[in-house]
């Protein structure tokens, strides 16, 4: 249990291996503050010989837990939802400081990550078989979800808590056992969800914590025979690799990749509805989303009063770290993302595109990107194709949903995308033709425990969330009876 206060968080990240907090072997990191640009805790990393304990930890765990009843898993989960609950100031606060996120977004995710664990809890014990008729007189057959083994998580910086509790929560309910990877920007809140699991009753070996060098770690697990599964939320070339490194032992795969997601707003939209709606996701965790708006394409007829909307709402808010009073906009991950950004902005612009507001990072302490919208954004600019990952977005006119449509489906991927009209007709045409897997029409499309979502084509492929979820980590296996004697 962290000994640290809700003002003053634990911002360091330990290795968690077969039930041990422990130092790691190969050095340590900064666990830098983005809204500061200083060093709030250090992060530990692991060397292979703490890798493979950490497989070996996991592998030696799962007969156990496998066989332990689902209401019993189920019980722990929900359990460690309450002892978030009971920590989330802290929670909040440790989110806040190594993420650069406002205490608003910071408790909403902490929110988020509370109810993952309640629901896959909830849901353990109602993994359900299936039951078929035999093919001869007293047979039958029994459709049985089976544990996989051990599953290696790795989640990215940008949602720590909830991709963690997201990943874990369905792992542990479906019997397996875990390798959690997490991230070295945001080693602190990685440590506390695992804290909660630990504290609620989880058995020593379940799930283990590495952090250390991205790419050694992830050859060493996904070469060893004792991985079964592998569950990545990150960028889509990582993505590929990852599957790649994979394919020689077979290990499935659940990938959440990169997005690019389009706003379709067409003649008859309520501008002030659009801007309301898509706003917060747009810019809510500084727009570090992969189903973030990023390319609104609008009909010609509202197109100036749209962009002007757009633009006085990306002026409204206020940025700064997210523990000053009124901050509604806080920093991105680090510098690298900042420079990301300005060359996107720069590359429009020297294309033909016009910088309505923004377009430069903001002259404080910290990796502060000005809230950006690009007008008369042309198809060949980078912020086009390229997933920008920041508080910016291109505004394109359009003149026909066909246009609209091959406007939004010209990007590599394929995760979200928005719509606003009232027309069925449009609504119909849209969906049936765009290429995306999660589609908000008049609404964004959140991601919720209960339903599964999964990526297509480069925004990757699986699914999390729902039952199928956790059945991502399950074998169905076939098992055919007949009566005798």
């Amino acid at each position: 249990m962290s000994d640290s206060s809700p003002m003053q968080p634990n911002l360091n990240g330990l290795l968690f291996l077969n039930g041990q907090w422990i130092e790691g072997n190969a050095g340590s990191l900064p666990n830098v503050d983005p809204g500061t640009g200083m060093t709030v805790g250090m992060v530990s990393l692991a060397d292979p010989s703490q890798v493979s304990e950490a497989l070996a930890a996991a592998g030696a765990a799962f007969p156990a837990w496998s066989q332990t009843l689902a209401s019993t898993r189920g019980h722990i989960l929900v359990r460690a939802s309450q002892l978030l609950t009971e920590r989330i100031e802290e929670a909040s606060a440790t989110l806040l400081l190594e993420t650069g996120k406002t205490a608003a977004d910071s408790r909403g995710e902490i929110l988020r990550s509370i109810d993952n664990l309640r629901w896959n809890g909830e849901q353990a014990s109602r993994i359900q078989g299936s039951t078929f008729p035999g093919v001869s007189d007293g047979s039958r057959r029994l459709s049985t979800p089976t544990p996989l083994g051990v599953v290696v998580a790795v989640t990215a910086w940008n949602f720590p808590a909830v991709l963690a509790t997201r990943k874990l929560g369905a792992a542990l309910a479906a019997g397996c056992t875990v390798v959690l990877k997490a991230s070295e920007f945001s080693p602190a809140t990685a440590r506390l969800i695992v804290e909660v699991l630990a504290d609620a009753g989880l058995p020593a070996g379940v799930v283990n914590l590495l952090f250390g060098d991205p790419t050694s770690v992830m050859s060493q697990v996904l070469e060893s025979s004792i991985t079964k599964a592998l569950t990545f939320t990150g960028s889509t070339s990582v993505g590929k690799k990852l599957a790649a490194q994979a394919a020689p032992n077979l290990i499935r795969t659940v990938l959440e990749l990169g997005g690019h997601a389009p706003v379709i707003v067409w003649s008859d939209a309520e501008i002030d509805h659009v801007i309301a709606t898509t706003s917060p996701a747009k810019f809510g965790s500084a727009g570090q989303s992969c189903v973030a708006p990023t390319r609104y394409f609008v009909h010609s007829s509202i197109y100036k009063e749209f962009t002007a909307a757009l633009v006085a709402k990306a002026n409204s808010y206020k940025i700064g770290h997210g523990n000053e009073d009124g901050t509604t906009l806080g920093a991105v991950a680090h510098q690298g993302r900042v420079d990301t950004l300005i060359r996107l902005s720069q590359d429009a612009h020297a294309k033909g595109a016009v910088i309505e507001t923004g377009g430069s990072q903001v002259d404080r302490a910290g990796f502060f990107f000005a809230p950006t919208v690009l007008s008369n954004v042309p198809s060949d600019a980078d912020i086009m194709s390229e997933e920008p990952f920041g508080p910016i977005c291109a505004v394109v006119p359009i003149s026909n949903i066909g246009e609209a449509i091959d406007f939004a489906n010209s990007a590599p991927y394929s995760f979200a995308a928005y719509l606003f009209t009232n027309s069925l007709a449009i609504k119909n045409e849209v969906v049936g033709k765009i290429n995306a897997s999660n589609i908000g029409i008049n609404q964004t499309a959140p991601s919720l425990p209960d339903v599964p979502l999964g990526g297509l084509g480069n925004s990757g492929y699986g699914y999390e969330g729902g039952i199928e979820g956790i059945l991502a980590f399950t074998q169905l296996r076939l098992v055919s009876e007949t009566a005798h004697g």
